[in-house]
């Protein structure tokens, strides 16, 4: 997925969420997950890669055929194929 680098680590409250990358240890989407959490909830938490699929083609679809979203198509695609891995082996 995104491979970017965050300025703050994950936060417990992260596990469970599609959007970190456990084995780097920084959150793909916010720059500072704590602050995030700072309200007992991250309105960005994601739990499925299914529901990630749904929302990068809600992005797509909001952006209409003339945006430069070449890097969020390619996502797409990478969340979609993950999300086809995990329903074939029973997980999702």
């Amino acid at each position: 997925m995104a491979k970017r680098m965050t300025g703050s680590k994950i936060v417990p409250q992260c596990d469970g969420c599609c959007l970190p990358d456990f084995s780097e240890g920084y959150c793909t989407a916010f720059d500072d997950p704590a602050y995030q959490w700072r309200n007992g909830e991250c309105w960005g938490r994601c739990e499925s890669p299914r529901e990630m699929v749904r929302r990068l083609e809600d992005i797509v679809a909001y952006a209409g055929p003339g945006a430069n979203i070449a890097t969020i198509r390619r996502e797409l695609e990478d969340w979609e194929k993950m999300a086809r891995l995990l329903k074939g082996s029973g997980i999702a």
